[in-house]
């Protein structure tokens, strides 16, 4: 029920395994074949909005001659969903295929494993840094021998470490601890040189049976983590999750040569949004999972963060095993020198308590929206629409909604401001089939104008108004908020009304 999406300006930068130089403009459209070329793309994100920067510049470079047709949750549920999805596309089961670079070792591919050294690459200023060496180049090229062609690298959320049982700030706070970890040999060996026993386990499985997770923070807020894990070990970043865009040969023959040259530069001119939109996903997962106060942003010491590096220092001498891995860890060490790191995340005090305001709106409404109400959402999300019911009293709000396979319930607090509401979610759940029910701490502000019994929610300007909670007219039914309105099929807490 919630989509944000940042653009940051593009950066120069260099292309990645083409042979060309980011001096070639990126802006100039090849000009198309009669009939677009389609391709297919194998895609383990659970966000439709994960890939639309490379999309949007291959659509844009080949002007709309080639299409890449995205097939996100490929091999959902699966523990080993990457190295499958490798040998999908290997297998020709899709032309192109994105990966965690971290997985590509279980492929049998070597050359990634250095943007997953424990502690090398704490931040996003480093990631984009070393996402801009010359370095990429060389990691796609170890594609070639396992039969693959790289296409380029596109960023990824950082991975902290996430305590269950309690918090992983020291070496000592991990062993014997039990880890989940995610498709990564080299997580997987950090985890046993800090003393823990690692278990892999799928995206958006559950962790309760874990003592701690390595995670990335916009998952924690995305399959709600935080309600088993309560503590973010906020200033210690373990790798990121760098996205590697590959194909095979026989996918790229169906491509004219500048084609092929498009694919390539499309992910050089990517990176710069991409970035950005990691980034901004990440931030606006810390604000509202601040707001929820489920989970504590620890911070490591110096002397936490030197014992941590020490501890993993047998995981160097296996990875420098391999002299391209070597390599590659002694230039990223040498570009990171100059890298200035971003603040880590951390939970902001408000400067006073939000105003109450009067509340006006006391009683029970309701809404019936189908998808297509809404021009601009091209995404089959049933959460976003169907028949709602919308129930204030006071300072408290709850809702459901149904619509087709979905059923979802979600409630909070509610702050009216003159002609503002404020909704602020404690908690939401239900029959969510693309895990798009509302989640603690999420807020959202709309106008608002009630009149003879119509409710007419709109937009602020730099606030998050979500549509589908707008897209039509609310109409009262009961001025008495009363709970028997809501599903009965998927009601909130009997509490949820305060």
């Amino acid at each position: 029920m919630k989509a944000t999406r940042m653009i940051a300006p593009l950066l120069g930068i260099a292309l990645l395994g083409t042979g060309c130089s980011a001096s070639a403009s990126p802006g100039r459209a090849v000009k198309p074949s009669q009939r677009p070329v389609v391709l297919t793309m194998a895609s383990p994100l659970t966000s439709p909005q994960g890939l639309d920067d490379y999309v949007h510049e291959v659509t844009a470079l080949t002007g709309g001659g080639v299409r890449i047709d995205v097939k996100n949750g490929w091999r959902k549920g699966e523990i080993d969903f990457e190295t499958g999805l490798i040998a999908d596309v290997r297998a020709g089961k899709a032309d192109l295929g994105v990966a965690g670079s971290r997985a590509f070792d279980s492929a049998g591919v070597l050359s990634f494993r250095a943007l997953g050294a424990p502690l090398l690459i704490t931040s996003y200023a480093a990631e984009e840094q070393v996402l801009n060496s010359p370095i990429v180049g060389e990691m796609l090229s170890g594609l070639n021998s396992a039969g693959l062609t790289g296409i380029g690298i596109l960023p990824g959320d950082l991975r902290r470490p996430l305590g269950v049982t309690g918090p992983l700030v020291t070496p000592a706070d991990y062993v014997g601890r039990t880890i989940g970890t995610q498709q990564s040999k080299v997580a997987d060996e950090t985890m046993r040189a800090l003393g823990a026993k690692p278990v892999q386990f799928p995206v958006g499985g559950k962790i309760d049976r874990f003592d701690g997770v390595e995670q990335q923070i916009s998952s924690i807020y995305g399959f709600q983590y935080g309600k088993a894990g309560r503590f973010v070990t906020a200033n210690v970043a373990l790798w990121p999750r760098p996205l590697v865009l590959f194909t095979t040969g026989q996918a790229m023959e169906r491509l004219s040569s500048s084609q092929r040259q498009a694919l390539k530069q499309a992910a050089v001119a990517a990176l710069a949004d991409s970035m950005a939109r990691v980034r901004g996903e990440e931030q606006e997962a810390v604000k509202t999972l601040c707001r929820a106060r489920l989970l504590t942003f620890d911070q490591a010491t110096p002397d936490d963060l030197a014992a941590l590096r020490t501890a993993v220092q047998p995981v160097y001498d296996l990875l420098k095993r391999d002299p391209q891995t070597k390599h590659a860890i002694a230039a990223i060490t040498s570009q990171l020198q100059s890298v200035t790191p971003e603040a880590p995340p951390a939970c902001k005090q408000p400067a006073s308590p939000p105003d109450a305001g009067k509340v006006l709106l006391d009683g029970v409404y309701t809404m019936t929206t189908k998808f297509g109400d809404d021009p601009g959402d091209g995404n089959v999300v049933p959460e976003n629409y169907g028949h709602w019911t919308f129930v204030f009293r006071g300072r408290h709000f709850a809702i459901t909604q149904e619509y087709r396979n979905a059923c979802t319930w979600g409630y909070g607090k509610l702050n009216v401001k003159g002609a503002q509401m404020e909704w602020t979610f404690t908690d939401g759940g239900g029959i969510a089939p693309d895990n798009a029910q509302n989640k603690p701490g999420e807020f959202f502000v709309f106008g608002w104008n009630l009149y003879r019994g119509t409710l007419t929610l709109t937009p602020v300007p730099g606030a998050t108004s979500p549509a589908n909670f707008r897209l039509k007219p609310w109409h009262r039914i009961s001025t008495a908020p009363l709970a028997r309105y809501f599903s009965k099929r998927c009601p909130p807490p009997a509490d949820a009304l305060g």
